[in-house]
């Protein structure tokens, strides 16, 4: 099965490698398309909110068509709607044309996810979390590459849009790739829908576990964006590091992640459950969060980069995504499409939140962060506590007929 489905799965981590370079690089091109928009960073900030109604439009039905029409089509509908995205944002000339296209990319997002997700945990299903988990390190070696992307082409004074012209010549190559690949069947999921539809699939009851795993999805894309999108204009403007240091915050980052997610698989792999990695790396983000945010000097913001990296951006969507999808009996399709109106909900509510608050102070938004990233950490209480809960109901019991 691993060897049969290899080559479709690099198709799908590539895609996830663009991903990780296009959620940063309207805040890395900030200025430049900030003066190109006629807006302040605020205002071009904020067009990153359009990726979440994106996400909310197209979760609707993207879940639905990649259980009844496959993952490879909603996979190749989220390249091109990526494509879209990125041309479109290279050639607005104002903030709300931006905006529109804005919304393709949160299309594009929505497509990859429930296609690309469930087809791994179909392809590897007795390693479904490592597989997924690995998505994340192409995310972030994206994450980590365009700073330096960008960085060669100020130092050279290149156009800042040839980093927008790279992301479309990978997609368009790695679609290619992707048609020509095969990918893993559907069977056991329509299946197991089919055999839950008399049962869950007909009602609207959720058990605690499955809202508060939906609910992480909120947590957990509102940690990766701050980071992302905030940590070098955090570095910039309150460290008062350089326009350079600032922005390798993110490659630092990116490096913190990647070895979370080289961590993560190998524990993983060992039989350490999900729900102990996220109560960890949700309450160490809360620290490191308000760390950053009480001392601002440069060696405690390098440093956080580092840690919040690691235990915010080195895998928390993909673990609670794929710990919903272990503990709910409806089609993976739809599970991620639940997961992903909460992550769409976050992408457009907290930008919006976050450019309110950097009009004040900047500090404030790590502030928020801490506080999400707490609230993280009690839902994933609670799945911990429901899920040791029946373990010593049935040590009492069987101490009850000892006696």
């Amino acid at each position: 099965m691993k060897n049969k489905y290899l080559s479709a799965s690099l198709g799908l981590y590539i895609n996830y490698f663009v991903h990780g370079m296009a959620l940063i690089i309207i805040a890395q091109n900030i200025d430049f398309l900030s003066r190109q928009w006629n807006t302040d960073n605020a205002g071009a900030a904020a067009v990153v909110s359009s990726l979440g109604i994106g996400k909310l439009v197209a979760v609707f039905f993207s879940g639905k068509l990649s259980d009844r029409f496959g993952r490879k089509p909603s996979v190749v509908l989220g390249i091109f709607f990526y494509v879209l995205f990125l041309a479109g944002i290279l050639i607005s000339p104002n903030v709300a044309v931006a905006y529109i296209f804005g919304i393709s990319a949160g299309v594009a997002n929505s497509f990859l996810d429930t296609g690309t997700y469930p087809a791994l945990m179909e392809a590897f299903p007795k390693k479904s979390a490592p597989a997924n988990i690995i998505i994340k390190a192409f995310i972030q070696g994206g994450q980590f590459v365009l700073p330096y992307l960008i960085g060669f082409l100020i130092l050279r004074d290149l156009w800042f849009g040839w980093s927008f012209i790279f992301l479309i010549a990978v997609l368009c190559a790695n679609l290619v790739f992707v048609l020509t690949r095969t990918f893993p069947p559907m069977a056991d999921v329509s299946q197991a829908s089919e055999e839950s539809r008399p049962q869950k699939a007909r009602t609207f009851h959720f058990s605690m576990n499955e809202i508060c795993l939906i609910l992480f999805g909120f947590v957990a894309q509102t940690l990766l964006y701050i980071l992302g999108q905030w940590i070098a204009k955090y570095g910039s403007e309150v460290v008062h590091m350089s326009e350079g240091s600032s922005r390798l915050l993110v490659s630092y980052g990116s490096l913190g992640a990647i070895c979370c997610v080289l961590v993560t698989f190998t524990l993983g792999n060992r039989g350490i459950k999900s729900i102990y990695f996220m109560m960890i790396y949700t309450v160490m983000t809360a620290v490191v969060s308000l760390v950053i945010w009480a001392f601002p000097v440069p060696v405690v913001c390098t440093a956080g980069a580092v840690l919040l990296g690691y235990f915010s951006s080195g895998g928390l969507i993909q673990l609670g995504l794929t710990l919903l999808a272990e503990k709910s009996s409806r089609g993976k399709g739809l599970v991620t499409s639940l997961y992903t109106i909460a992550e769409g909900v976050a992408i457009f509510t907290i930008p919006l939140a976050a450019a309110a608050i950097s009009r004040v102070n900047i500090g404030g938004i790590f502030l928020l962060n801490a506080g999400v990233a707490l609230f993280g950490f009690a839902l994933t209480l609670i799945i911990f506590i429901r899920d040791i809960r029946p373990v010593n109901e049935a040590s009492v019991q069987a101490e009850q007929v000892q006696c």
